[in-house]
């Protein structure tokens, strides 16, 4: 089996609502080292305004964390990242900073959304985003509710260049049997680019891509399932294009109609 590349964890102590200190950072990279992760990326929450302290403070951690890794002889390498809030004007603060870009290469980015509503314009800070040569990743898109309820949007998502990331957690039902429905729906339309554990402690929300990989086998191609779990996160290391997903006419009506029969939701 190939080695895990996980884009979303919330690894940096004291910083988010991620490990409360160190040992509990590095309880996290043991478990992910044991079901095979090598490289992980410490996506923490980042809102509109990123001070240079808080920056700085996150590089201080990170390093930190590396140099701790290191000492513990964890075979695991910590790339920096983040996991940046939804404003109007992201793509102003992804040109200021080091750390909005997955492994500061100024490439992809990680983008959350509300929980539970869906702002306007959305889409038009996607179109933004890739239109700078970015390349926009919608983080667990199956988890918001305005989603679950019209799940036409996450059509938007893509066709304005967006991504999109699943959890694992959402996949093994962790988050609710409508939320695992969608999950399973993106990925059976192969609509998804990236399965993510998006961990954030040693004891609730934990790395699950090998469990995630063990449940899928069986439900996607093995292809597909590769490219969700390895192939496209090593385009991110390697610092290749991943291009949005184009979504025939056709596909569109028949996920539309797959959608509306499973939750009876009104377009």
């Amino acid at each position: 089996m190939n080695q895990f590349i996980d884009i979303h964890s919330h690894l940096i102590p004291q910083f988010d609502d991620g490990p409360k200190n160190f040992q509990e950072s590095l309880d996290m990279l043991r478990q992910a080292v044991d079901q095979g992760i090598t490289q992980v990326f410490a996506t923490s929450h980042f809102n509109e305004w990123i001070p240079r302290e808080v920056e700085t403070e996150y590089f201080k951690k990170l390093n930190q964390l590396r140099k701790k890794a290191e000492r513990a002889n964890l075979p695991i390498t910590i790339h920096s990242g983040s996991e940046i809030f939804y404003h109007q004007y992201v793509e102003k603060t992804v040109k200021k900073s080091k750390v909005t870009t997955l492994g500061n290469w100024g490439q992809y980015i990680l983008l959350e959304f509300p929980m539970f509503q869906m702002p306007d314009g959305a889409e038009e800070v996607l179109f933004k985003l890739a239109a700078d040569k970015y390349i926009p990743i919608v983080a667990h898109p199956e988890r918001y509710v305005k989603i679950v309820e019209r799940p036409r949007r996450i059509l938007n998502f893509i066709r304005f260049g967006g991504l999109l990331q699943v959890n694992g957690g959402s996949i093994l039902g962790h988050f609710g049997k409508d939320i695992q429905k969608v999950a399973l729906q993106l990925l059976e339309r192969e609509l998804v680019h990236f399965i993510a554990s998006d961990a954030h402690s040693p004891r609730v929300r934990q790395y699950v891509l090998k469990p995630v990989y063990e449940f899928l086998q069986n439900k996607i191609s093995e292809d597909y399932l590769n490219k969700v779990l390895f192939v496209h996160q090593k385009m991110i290391i390697d610092q290749q294009i991943l291009e949005p997903i184009q979504i025939p006419e056709e596909e569109k009506l028949s996920f539309f109609e797959s959608i509306r029969k499973r939750f009876k939701t009104s377009f």
